[in-house]
Formats: structure tokens, C-alpha cells, sequence
């Protein structure tokens, strides 16, 4: 079951200005499940406000019927209502700029209890403000640019094929639009302000609307450089919104400039995604990964008819009894997916020992830990120690990997919210990281391979891309990637460079163990040659040029 979007995106708002220090909604739907109930209570505020004025205001009461519908919807659909990042948009909207007109209209000197009851509930620390909500449109936008949806489909509230039900209206997608237009990105504001002129409706609020949306088109055409299209929405909006005389001499030097240059008749055919890039095109990283999370990259048939799945035995006599399902999803550098390798009983424990423990996730930059759009999410590290839950997992990585898990670090566990993701990364350390003090435990070295667990299904979007190895794991619960992070030979792979894909809808639980290179000599030696130099495959073709040349002279 899915809620209704219009609530969705006004739920993640809360303090990205406290994002370090705070309590953030838009970075973990767990977090905004916490703060929902506060606009239940605002609801039973409004009605005894009402209850003492009667006759008052009909404005407040059909404002009062529009809410308790989307409360009775949000019910019927269950906890899925806050897993739709449009409705975290709505929610969030009607947080942030709704109910402060039902505040406004309130006001009076009757109905003061209920009113300071629901101030207070506004006023809290954990409740949305502004730039959280800022944060939740971030996150539409990145799942609009990264799958390569269509505004005129978010708008519908159809996400990436799937029909949720609840559509935007005009001003919802201006704000959208507004947003895209400051982050730099024109195509996806040109396209959020078409939808919004056309859903434009009758009455007071669409004629102020209007003048906004088109000095905002007049805005993205110049950027897009559409100057033929500029000029005929400029005129429409000085046709029905008188504007300075400033304005209009700046804007008539502006033309001159274009009509020098012969491009005021200059037309564009406005793509509101660029065209999927040809193999032999070179890529920026984050194009790579976009590009791996929507599908566009992957093996070919002919690439993935060597790779097996199979049972694992040889790395513990334990597996003699209990084997472990594995699917072989790369060999050079080795990526595998092992199945139904954690169980409901031990998420259960893990839910209970993250419960308040969350923060927003930090990246490491060139000299600090810091908060970054690249990585939306929330995580805590808990010991090994702190139950025998997490030994018990401990155990079981070590039969998966053969790899002494002594030196691992704690256990990180992370859950994302709106569009929520992680950027392409590596997970091993660069020596500027050590360099500046960034690495915790230095001394036992870098992080010779990973693990990731699923911990929970994702609906749609939300799974870890390999842009090298053209590989995108789709969540599955209780299963566990591993790599090798490093070359035998200790360097960096740069191969293993990946990211967690942007949720589209749901939320996102993973474990991951960052296994420490230190004292893992007898279970991963080092090759007779560098390894980190050339891949084993490479070298074998290139034994076999040498022979053949060999034989041939």
C-alpha cells in the first residue's frame, strides 16, 4: 500500500540547517514516520478551534474537510503513505505553508485554547520548516534527472511506470521549478513550469500564479539560450503584468544584444533529459552512475554467460552443513551476492538497537567529515559487542568471505529518505584521508572488502550501482553483496567504485561491514605480481599475444 502523495513531501522537511547536530526528516523515512502524528494532533486542534465557532470562517471548515480526507486516505493506505517521495512533497507543503493560513485565519479571541495548543505543536523543535522542504524537492529532482522521469508523469503521480494516484497541482510544480532553476537545472524547471501553465485553473490564485510561472519560463528559455521562445512568453507576460520601466529598458538592451548577433529568431528544441550517450562517448562519474541505476548500463548476454551461482562450502567446515547460496555477479574484480544470509528475527534486534540512535550520514572531504547532498541517508554504528546478534553476523561474514573479522569495524546501519542515495564512492580510505587524521583505527590498515546486507525490499529504485562493472543489485531483503575493495597487492580498486541508486519508493535498510586489512596476509596474500597494475585477465591475453607471436616468427 502506498499514501497519498499529497502528504509525503511536506513530511520531510524538518532542519537541514540542524543536519549535523539535529534531528532531519527528509534524510530517513524512519525519522519522518516519528513526526506524522503531529498533524494528527493539529487535526484534532482545528475541530474543537471549530467546535467554538461555529459559523466561522467556511474557508477553515473546507479546508478542514480537505485534510481529514487525506488523513482517512493516509490510513487506509497503511505505512507505505510516507514511502512516495511526492507525498512526502505534499506533506511537507501542507506542513509548511498551509496550515500556517489555517494559523493565520485562527487567530481571534475566541478558540485560544486550541489555537496555542496547535502553536505549540508548530512551534516544536521537531516539526518541518523551509529548508527541509527544500530538501524533500532535492530529492524529486534527483529521482527526475537520475531514472529520467518525465514531469508530465511526476506530475500525475505515476513514478517510473507505477500509477499512485495523487497529482500536483500548478503551485506545487512552481516550487519544484524554482528550485531546479536555482540548483542549475533548466531542462527539469522548463519542463516543471509547462505542467504547471497548463494545469493552471480559474479564480484569484491562478492570476497570481500565472505572471510567476511565466517570468520563470523567461528565465530557463535564457539559459537554455531558446531566445525565440523567450521573447514570445515575455510578451505574454507583459501582457497581463505590467512590470518596471527598468525592467523593460533592460530587457530591450538584452534583445538588441540577440538581434546584433542574429539570434533573436535563435529556436531550440528543449530535451528535458539529454540522449543516452554512445558507447564510445566518454561519460562524466556521476552520468556513469546515473545511467547504471536506470538500466541504460548493463553486461551484455554474451558477458554474463560465464558467471555461475552455486553453493558455497570451502571457506568453513560449517558450510559443509549449511551451504551458502551464492550468485556470482562479476569475477575480476570479484562481486557476489549471497542469498537469504541474515534473518527476520535478527532484523528484528537490529531495528530495536538502531531505534534513536540515527544521524544524518557525512562524507569524508579534504579535510573534515561533512554533510553533502552526494549522500542523503541516516546511520549509526553500533559494536559487535553490544549483542550477540551482531557476533552471531560477525561469524557468518567470516565463513562468507574467509576473512578474519577481528579487525572489523563496528557495524554501520543506514536508512534513506526522499529520493535518498549515496553518490559514486569507494569505500576504501585515499592516504589523504589518513593523511589528515579522517580514518578511525588507522592501525589497522585500509578496508580490504565490504559487505552490504539488505535488510529490507525497496518498491522501486534504491539499488547499489557498479558503473565499472556495469552491475546494479536490486535490494533484496535478506541477502549480502561482498567485494574486495583492494588489489591483492593493498592499492585501491578503482573498479569497485559504486553507489546506493536514489529510492524512487519505500524505505531502505542496509547493514554494512567494512572488513580492515590487518592481519588478513594468510587468508588473501599477495600475488607474485601487481596486481593493481594490470587485471589477471589482462595479463593471461597478454601471455597469450607473446605466444602466439612466438610461434609465429
Amino acid at each position: 500500500m502506498v499514501f497519498p502523495l499529497r502528504s509525503v513531501l511536506l513530511l520531510v522537511l524538518h532542519q537541514l540547517v540542524c543536519s549535523v547536530s539535529g534531528v532531519e526528516f527528509f534524510s530517513s523515512i524512519n525519522e519522518m514516520t516519528k513526526v506524522f502524528g503531529y498533524e494528527q494532533k493539529m487535526l484534532l486542534h482545528m475541530q474543537r478551534f471549530l467546535a467554538e465557532n461555529q459559523g466561522k470562517l467556511d474557508f477553515l471548515k473546507a479546508r478542514l474537510r480537505e485534510f481529514e480526507s487525506e488523513r482517512d486516505e493516509a490510513r487506509e493506505w497503511g505505512s507505505a503513505y510516507l514511502e512516495s517521495p511526492i507525498n512526502q512533497y505534499l506533506l511537507n507543503k501542507r506542513l509548511t505553508v498551509d496550515w500556517q493560513r489555517v494559523e493565520n485565519l485562527m487567530e481571534a479571541s475566541t478558540g485560544e485554547k486550541p489555537l496555542n495548543r496547535l502553536r505549540k505543536l508548530r512551534n516544536r523543535e521537531t516539526m518541518p520548516d523551509k529548508k527541509e522542504l527544500d530538501g524533500a524537492i532535492d530529492g524529486l529532482l534527483r529521482l527526475q534527472y537520475v531514472y529520467r522521469l518525465k514531469a508530465k508523469d511526476l506530475v500525475r503521480g505515476v513514478l517510473d511506470g507505477v500509477d499512485y494516484g495523487t497529482q500536483l497541482n500548478s503551485e506545487h510544480c512552481v516550487d519544484i521549478a524554482r528550485l531546479a532553476l536555482r540548483d542549475q537545472h533548466p531542462q527539469l524547471a522548463h519542463s516543471w513550469l509547462i505542467e504547471a501553465k497548463d494545469r493552471l485553473s480559474g479564480g484569484e490564485r491562478a492570476k497570481e500564479l500565472k505572471p510567476q510561472i511565466l517570468a520563470l519560463l523567461v528565465q530557463a528559455k535564457k539559459e537554455l539560450e531558446d531566445f525565440r521562445g523567450l521573447n514570445d512568453t515575455y510578451q505574454e507576460l507583459i501582457s497581463i503584468h505590467p512590470v518596471s520601466e527598468e525592467h523593460v529598458r533592460n530587457y530591450e538592451t538584452f534583445m538588441e544584444t540577440l538581434r546584433e548577433k542574429s539570434l533573436l529568431n535563435e529556436s531550440k528544441t528543449i530535451l528535458e533529459h539529454p540522449p543516452i550517450p554512445r558507447e564510445d562517448e566518454p561519460v562524466g562519474e556521476f552520468q556513469a552512475y546515473s545511467l547504471t541505476c536506470s538500466g541504460h548500463w548493463q553486461l551484455t548476454p554474451k558477458e554474463k554467460r560465464h558467471l555461475r551461482c552455486g553453493y558455497v562450502t570451502e571457506t568453513h567446515p560449517f558450510l559443509w552443513i549449511a551451504p551458502l547460496k551464492a550468485e556470482e555477479l562479476f569475477q575480476d574484480p570479484l562481486l557476489v551476492l549471497y542469498h537469504d544470509v541474515i534473518y527476520q528475527s535478527e532484523i528484528d534486534v537490529i531495528r530495536k538497537l538502531t531505534n534513536n540512535r540515527l544521524v544524518r550520514a557525512t562524507i569524508t572531504g579534504n579535510n573534515e567529515s561533512v554533510v553533502s547532498n552526494v549522500r542523503t541517508s541516516q546511520i549509526t554504528f553500533i559494536p559487535a559487542t553490544a549483542h550477540k546478534v551482531l557476533a552471531t553476523i560477525d561469524q557468518r561474514v567470516a565463513d562468507m568471505t574467509n576473512l578474519n573479522m577481528k579487525y572489523a569495524e563496528d557495524h554501520q546501519f543506514a536508512n534513506y529518505g526522499i529520493g535518498g542515495h549515496y553518490g559514486q564512492h569507494t569505500d576504501w580510505f585515499y592516504q589523504t584521508s589518513f593523511d589528515a587524521g579522517l580514518v578511525s583505527s588507522p592501525e589497522m590498515g585500509n578496508r580490504i572488502a565490504t559487505v552490504l546486507f539488505y535488510l529490507s525490499d525497496v518498491a522501486q529504485g534504491g539499488g547499489t550501482a557498479f558503473p565499472q562493472l556495469r552491475q546494479l543489485l536490486k535490494p533484496k531483503k535478506y541477502a549480502a553483496a561482498f567485494w574486495h575493495n583492494l588489489h591483492a597487492s593493498g592499492v585501491g580498486d578503482v573498479r569497485t567504485q559504486h553507489g546506493a541508486c536514489p529510492i524512487i519508493v519505500g524505505s531502505k535498510w542496509v547493514q554494512n561491514r567494512w572488513i580492515r586489512e590487518n592481519d588478513q596476509s594468510d587468508r588473501r596474500p599477495c600475488e607474485l605480481w601487481d596486481d593493481s597494475l594490470a587485471t589477471y585477465a589482462q595479463i593471461l591475453e597478454m601471455n597469450k599475444r607473446n605466444e602466439a607471436q612466438a610461434a609465429s616468427s
